[in-house]
């Protein structure tokens, strides 16, 4: 018969609970090195990247150049501000992915994002 100890099975179960309470989702520098600019390509940028509910997306940018710009699918397209789901400002902007789907991103500054200063990312659970 199998003797099991209660208390290292308890232990056991507990660690591994907390370690996925504890968990939290990657952090990604848009665009790396160069960061938020305008002529970088932000396709390639995020071409192999994998974006989760949880992870964080760290726009880093001259704050008097540019802004993070969240829009719609067309918005995105056509490089337009509106209809917008916020501005950001602070040269310095991290957005948590809240949930799943497609996400997009402009600099709504003169012609920065018909420059390529656009990201779109698909979000997975």
């Amino acid at each position: 018969m199998l003797k099991v100890n209660y208390y290292y099975f308890f232990f056991i179960v507990f660690t591994a609970s907390l370690s996925l309470s504890t968990t939290r989702g990657e952090t990604h520098l848009v665009g790396d090195d160069e960061g938020w600019t305008q002529f970088p390509n932000f396709t390639y940028w995020a071409k192999g990247k994998s974006f989760h509910v949880g992870d964080t997306l760290v726009f880093s940018y001259a704050q008097e150049l540019h802004n993070v710009v969240q829009v719609n699918g067309t918005s995105y397209e056509d490089c337009i501000m509106e209809p917008n789901l916020g501005v950001l400002q602070s040269g310095n902007d991290s957005i948590t992915v809240a949930e799943v789907g497609q996400l997009w991103y402009i600099c709504g500054v003169e012609d920065h994002c018909k420059n390529g200063q656009k990201l779109t990312i698909e979000v997975l659970p």
